[in-house]
């Protein structure tokens, strides 16, 4: 979105927090089953088209500072270093494509089932400990991801598709 900012296109975000208890948030955070995770949920638009949905899970011991943070900033993730010292570390990054369901299609402005980018990550900090689970989807054409790698690097992985295995 910062990109997008400097080429003077607006780039505002919707926000909606709530507290909830997700089995399977917890579980890729490494809590509890029980333990609270904050959700939050973002509709990020360009020039005030809906273009990506992200969806994440706080872990119970940051969410007091993502929640401190305003609605509208930008970045929670330099919210958090900012403001509470919590750093992202380490991070996974499966991407892969997926239909718009009927929640995602009606935000992104989309038809049921249309294709869309989706980028999961889980980050953790300098130990290890997860920060935040995240799922962002984004509408077709709406982005672009460059992928660098050489032999001083460390070699990508690539997994099958889920229809290829």
């Amino acid at each position: 979105m910062a990109e997008a900012r400097a080429r003077g296109r607006r780039a505002p975000t919707w926000t909606r927090a709530r507290w909830a208890i997700r089995r399977t948030a917890a579980g890729v955070l490494s809590t509890a089953p029980a333990t609270s995770v904050l959700d939050v949920l973002r509709l990020r638009c360009l020039d005030d088209e809906p273009v990506m949905l992200e969806r994440t899970a706080y872990a119970e011991w940051v969410a007091p500072t993502v929640e401190s943070l305003p609605v509208d900033r930008a970045s929670i993730t330099d919210g958090m270093a900012e403001d509470a010292g919590i750093v992202a570390h380490h991070g996974e990054h499966p991407i892969d494509a997926v239909p718009a369901g009927s929640d995602d299609a009606r935000l992104l402005r989309v038809r049921r089932g249309s294709p869309l980018l989706r980028q999961r990550h889980l980050t953790g900090n300098q130990d290890g400990r997860p920060i935040e689970w995240t799922e962002d989807r984004y509408r077709a054409g709406s982005v672009t991801f460059n992928v660098s790698n050489s032999v001083g690097t460390a070699p990508l992985v690539r997994d099958p598709g889920s229809l290829l295995m």
